[in-house]
Parts: structure tokens; sequence; C-alpha cells
């Protein structure tokens, strides 16, 4: 089992150099970019960090073939790839706050644009749109052969969160990012990703499977608790019913939904109280939904990760969120060295 990161989308170039030469020494896997509007290029902040490590994996997360036609996600990938020496990942996915923030529109068939964005991606990274792309949604109508591509070709990563996306990624990808799924639900998710990747006619060598955790392990429990709860409303499909009632009652589920709109609220400006919701039914959400606690946690965490692995995932990829440094710390020093 390896261990990514997922770095908040306001740090500079040079913080995430920083972090990621240091996540480099840990052993950790690769280094995300949140790929947010109104922030630093998830592309090119990666630049400074592509030229000064050796083994570590990096790339954005996720990019929306709605908001960047997918030829143009593959020149900004590949410009990346050569500069780190085939270093290089990328997620794809349909995209939510960047489509809001341009008032952009999903096409109805998102599975089919998905699959065809995949497709031309990995189509210029292994060589392969020297004669163009004729999709219903996407086509790339003149030649691209890319001969100036000489690294290892980049993974290509489809983010998901229903089964139709899992099973499409199964087929086409490189690899399934999973969006926030508990160990609970990881054996319906394997099994539609497994069903994508009986239909291929050559099956890959190494395909990948990852999910987005959120990580707020602190030595400061109360702290913890606090930044995971802020960040409430955007997990497990935007809290859904059937997710947050593995953890809930009915009547604690209720609750939650009624009153929804203040996780949002207090996520936006932190001087508004939740009121209407019990911290107690927060707290469940937390520990449930991400790895929530103190440093006397981080045992249970591990557990929890070894459970993705026996599930049939090969990396948990570890969202973090204030002091990025001191996350690193207790994950390089405890959490990659237990899962070797």
């Amino acid at each position: 089992m390896d261990i990514d990161l997922i770095l908040e989308p306001d740090l500079t170039p040079d913080q995430i150099t920083e972090i990621g030469q240091k996540a480099e020494e840990y052993g950790i896997r690769a280094i995300w970019t949140s790929n947010y509007f109104a922030h630093w290029d998830g592309f090119l902040s990666l630049a400074p960090l592509a030229l000064s490590t050796k083994k570590i994996l990096m790339g954005p997360l996720a990019v929306s073939p709605f908001e960047m036609h997918p030829l143009k996600i593959a020149n900004a990938l590949l410009t990346l790839n050569e500069m780190s020496g085939g270093r290089t990942v990328l997620a794809m996915g349909a995209g939510e706050g960047n489509l809001e923030a341009m008032a952009l529109k999903k096409p109805q068939k998102i599975v089919l644009a998905i699959r065809e964005a995949i497709e031309i991606v990995r189509g210029a990274a292994h060589g392969q749109l020297a004669g163009g792309y004729d999709g219903e949604i996407f086509n790339v109508n003149l030649p691209c052969a890319y001969p100036w591509v000489k690294a290892t070709p980049p993974k290509i990563y489809g983010t998901a969160y229903r089964p139709m996306m899992m099973r499409m990624e199964g087929r086409v990808a490189d690899g399934c990012y999973i969006g926030c799924t508990p160990p609970e639900v990881v054996e319906p998710a394997m099994e539609a990703v497994r069903t994508g990747l009986s239909r291929r006619e050559e099956q890959p060598e190494d395909f990948r499977v990852n999910t987005f955790w959120g990580w707020h392990i602190k030595e400061d429990r109360d702290a913890a608790f606090a930044e995971s709860i802020r960040e409430l409303p955007w997990r497990a499909r935007l809290l859904d019913p059937e997710m947050i009632s593995m953890y809930l009652n009915e009547e604690e589920v209720k609750i939650v939904r009624d009153n929804y709109q203040e996780y949002v609220d207090a996520y936006f400006d932190s001087s508004k109280k939740i009121e209407n919701i019990p911290f107690e039914i927060s707290a469940k959400l937390a520990e449930g939904l991400t790895s929530t606690g103190g440093l006397e946690d981080v045992d249970r965490e591990i557990e929890r990760y070894k459970l993705f692995a026996a599930g049939g995932l090969t990396e948990v990829a570890l969202r973090l969120h204030g002091q990025p440094m001191d996350a690193l710390k207790i994950i390089g020093e405890r959490v990659v060295p237990a899962l070797r």
C-alpha cells in the first residue's frame, strides 16, 4: 500500500516544492495539487518540484474536460512529464466547483465524455493521435503525433463516485480514483472497477486504484476535529444519506440533511456556528469518513489503510489541510513505514 498526498490549492510553488522534497525523502509515492478556481495552477505549480526531485510522482487533481479541452490537458501534462523525466500522473473527472464558477454546463452523456477525454489524453501520451480522434463529444481534427514526447507515459486516472464511471475507467484508464470511499464500501467499488477491467482486450500490467481520504490527525485533538468538521459538507458525495447512514441512525441522518446548509455556511465563514447539528453527530461523521483525531489515533488509522489495501486499493491519497509539514512528519515517520 502506497501513500500519496493531496495539497491545498493556496500553496505556492515554493511551498509545494518544499513539501514534495520532504515527501520524497519519506517515501511518499505522489504529490497531487488541487485544481480549484481562482487558485494557483495545478500544472505550473508542480514545475519547480519536477526539476528538483528524482522519484516522487506528481499531478493535478482533478481536471475536467469541460473546463479545458482534452488535447490542451494532454499538452500541459506531457510538458510536465518531460520536465520531470516521466513522473507525472493525472486525475480527470466531471468537475464541480470550477464548472459552477465559470457557469459551464456538462453534457448529458457525462460518462461518455470522460471516456473520450481519457482516450484522447492517453492517445497523446502513447503516440496514438497521429490520425486525430473522432468522438461524439470531443474531437481532434488535425494530426497530433507528439514527436517531442520521449519520457515514460504518465498514468491517467479517472475520478469516480458511481459504479458506471468506475466500470468505464476500469475499461479505458490507467487507474481509478474513488472519491472519499470508506473501507466499508470498497468491495462494491472494486467490483465495478474489475467489471471494467474484464472488458479490456488486454489487461494492464499495473492498474492503480486510489481514494481521496481526508487527513485530520494533530497533536491537538480538538483542533483536529474542528478542522475535520469544517470540511464535512464535501465528504461522501456531499454527505449522501446512503453513505452517512453507515455511521448515523435514521434520526441523526435526518438532522444532518435538514441542516446541511449549516455545514456549508460554516465552511465559507468560520465565524458561523453549527447550531442544529450536535457535535457528537459531526464527530461520528468525521471519524467515519476521514482520519480524524490525536496522535493516539494514528495506529487506528494505519489499520484502516490496511483494510483499503485488503480491499484492492493500491494507494491512498491523504488530503492535507492546515500545517501540512506537521501532517507530513506524522505520515512520513509513522504511517509510511507501517505500510511497507
